[in-house]
């Protein structure tokens, strides 16, 4: 395996992971003082990227039995379920609008 690879890889992932790092510090500032805050966050932060990690896997093996000419469609996928969120928060925000007219 070329080292240029695996080094460009720990570089995108670490690039990738700056916001994990602000959160995480955010979380410890707000711990601070509590008896076993710090505890709770580290475990916390080992579950949840194991998870992310198990699911990538778990949907790489899975593209795996996609023909090679959907593979390139499958980062739409984001975009649909993000646009489909992003309508849903803006008919909720109408109906609360039109419920506050009313006075109901």
């Amino acid at each position: 395996m070329d080292l240029g690879i695996i080094g460009q890889a720990a570089g995108l992932f670490a690039v990738t992971n700056i916001d994990d790092l602000l959160v995480l510090a955010l979380f410890f500032a707000q711990g601070a003082g509590h008896r076993g805050s710090a505890r709770r966050i580290v475990l916390g932060q080992y579950l949840g990227f194991a998870a992310i990690l198990a699911v990538a896997v778990a949907a790489a093996f899975g593209a795996t039995f996609l023909p090679d000419s959907v593979i390139p469609y499958l980062g739409l996928l984001p975009l649909a379920l993000g646009f489909k969120a992003a309508r849903q928060a803006w008919k909720d925000h109408r109906d609360e609008g039109e419920l506050a007219k009313t006075g109901t």
